[in-house]
């Protein structure tokens, strides 16, 4: 793939909408809607993209968060974990499940909305039980607030899952 103004505007408007769906969720605690607008960016645009948007969305966003930044290995883990949910979008690229709307593209997105919110949280939790332990207890408490994030990302990415395939076909006319 070739870096061009294409690209860097998609990269720039995803990851914007990324950082300003988060901040409109922030008093939702655990429930970010960036995922989505990063998944999509995968989904419709490959993963390259994707993977750009969802690391500087969730840098900028870690970065610039109302209530402070994260630790260093906390922000890393964050964004590792959201250029994985751009890789995860960019599964569905060109995918006959992206043409037209159909009953298992709603289980699908379901799928990779708990995927996507899983190793996401898994990363994060990992690194915030070893930065302020003891392990084994951080990690067992901040897994069971990370459901909040499984649970809602199975419910949003089939809600969107129709507005993503009408954008799908747009962009591929």
């Amino acid at each position: 793939m070739k870096i061009d103004g294409k690209f860097a505007a998609r990269v720039a408007l995803f990851s914007a909408l990324a950082y300003i769906l988060a901040l409109a969720s922030v008093y939702l605690p655990n429930v970010s809607l960036s995922f989505i607008a990063v998944f999509t960016c995968g989904a419709l645009f490959g993963g390259k993209t994707g993977m750009a948007a969802g690391g500087l969305g969730m840098f900028l966003w870690t970065v610039f968060n109302p209530f402070g930044m994260a630790p260093v290995p906390t922000t890393i883990a964050q964004v590792v974990g959201m250029i994985i949910v751009g890789a995860l979008g960019a599964t569905v690229a060109g995918s006959a499940i992206m043409r037209a709307v159909v009953p298992r593209g709603f289980a699908m997105f379901a799928l990779l909305g708990v995927v996507s919110g899983l190793i996401f949280q898994i990363l994060v939790s990992v690194v915030s039980a070893w930065l302020f332990g003891p392990f084994w207890e951080s990690l067992s408490a901040g897994l069971m607030f990370a459901l909040i994030t499984i649970v809602s990302n199975g419910l949003i990415f089939p809600a969107c899952y129709p507005l993503i395939v009408k954008l799908a076909v747009r962009e591929t006319r």
